[in-house]
């Protein structure tokens, strides 16, 4: 089984370039907002509790996936953050290692102007996802998205002038050189 994390800032691409990997491989994708929206409905955004439970969404489906290896691949879409993010990465390369998972690491990223232009995109309306300058701003200046994760090697891909086939192709290539 293939496992792909793709993750950098919100708004960045992530989850377009991952629906693209995923369906030309015939892999599972696995957006971390579902995981976020369930434990905003369940525990609230900000309350006592929720990282954990988040964290525990994500690794018990992994868990799942991993068991039934029914599987080809999974590719996973996250919001990074040094060092809130590293108790749940902890936990995920843990699993990872147990079930002998072969992982690859993709940080993805684009300059502000397209980042803005991404994150005020018609496809983002209806979703409880960024959409605005004035929060894509705050939620830039309050979190470090540039950090990559310690302890794996990551390919860092910057997406501007990149199409989403383009960028999953760069991604593809990259797995199959490693």
């Amino acid at each position: 089984m293939k496992f792909v994390m793709i993750y950098g800032a919100s708004g960045v691409g992530k989850e377009s370039v991952a629906r693209e990997l995923a369906a030309r491989n015939g892999w599972k994708l696995f957006p971390q907002h579902l995981a976020f929206d369930v434990a905003c409905a369940v525990i609230g955004f900000g309350n006592a509790g929720f990282e954990k439970y988040q964290r525990k969404i994500c690794l018990d489906a992994f868990r799942t996936m991993f068991e039934t290896q029914k599987d080809k691949g999974i590719v996973f879409t996250f919001c990074y953050v040094n060092p809130a993010s590293n108790f749940f990465i902890e936990g995920l390369l843990d699993l990872l290692q147990e079930f002998s998972v072969c992982s690859d690491f993709v940080y993805l990223s684009c300059d502000y102007d397209e980042h803005l232009r991404r994150v005020l995109s018609d496809e983002r309306k209806n979703t409880n996802k960024l959409q605005s300058k004035q929060y894509l701003d705050k939620y830039l200046k309050k979190f470090d998205f540039s950090a990559t994760i310690p302890n794996v090697e990551s390919i860092r891909l910057a997406t501007s002038n990149l199409t989403i086939e383009q960028s999953a192709t760069e991604i593809e290539s990259y797995l199959k050189n490693k």
